[in-house]
């Protein structure tokens, strides 16, 4: 998972947004070191939600 922290995600959002897109990548956004937040492509997270619904 690529890390960035909140200020760091405020100033590179465009960046951030292509990684998970076109890179298929998972961002964390950190606060104080801790990870508090997670960037995932619609995508992704459709087939998330997909896959947990089917397991109800």
């Amino acid at each position: 998972m690529y890390k960035v922290t909140s200020t760091e995600a405020r100033d590179v959002v465009a960046d951030l947004l292509r990684r998970v897109t076109q890179g298929n990548e998972t961002v964390g956004i950190t606060r104080y070191g801790k990870v508090e937040a997670v960037l995932i492509s619609n995508e992704r997270y459709e087939k998330l939600i997909r896959n947990l619904m089917e397991d109800k």
